[in-house]
């Protein structure tokens, strides 16, 4: 495939279609066990009522509880701690009939290396990372899998 082929190729064709999804106000150690358990590298974070707010990475959240104040008293850290404070609207996503090259050009554009892939009604239906795109233009990726 050369890179005209990639670039044109749905974001749905190299997603991975294997989310889980964790409420923004659990504790992060929960988010730590969860990375743990599925071998994932971003979970899909959403609100009590299910609106996505975005990826969390398991970097972020490692980060994030490394920095943590710790002691008797300290009330634990949520998984809406760690996200950006940027309006849940206007954080980057992808629609799955969206262009490789789209969804590489937006997560240039807010310095983020996964976005969550949305359906017509705004459900996420699957994550792409910069890797899942460097694969498709090496020729390493393996079309329409259903992978994890």
């Amino acid at each position: 495939m050369d890179e005209t082929d990639a670039a044109g190729t749905s974001v749905s064709e190299i997603m991975s279609r294997q989310i889980v999804a964790i409420r923004s106000d659990c504790e992060l150690r929960l988010a730590l066990d969860a990375f743990v358990r599925t071998a994932l590298r971003h979970l899909v974070v959403v609100d009590p009522d299910r609106t996505c707010h975005g990826l969390l990475s398991a970097e972020q959240a490692l980060l994030a509880l490394g920095s943590a104040p710790r002691g008797p008293g300290q009330a634990p850290r949520l998984v809406a701690d760690t996200l950006t404070r940027t309006p849940v609207a206007e954080r980057p996503r992808v629609h799955r009939d969206a262009s490789v090259r789209d969804a590489a050009s937006v997560m240039l554009d807010a310095l983020v290396d996964a976005l969550p892939v949305v359906d017509d009604s705004g459900r996420v239906v699957g994550v792409v990372t910069w890797s899942d795109i460097v694969a498709l233009v090496a020729g390493r990726h393996l079309l329409g899998t259903d992978r994890p």
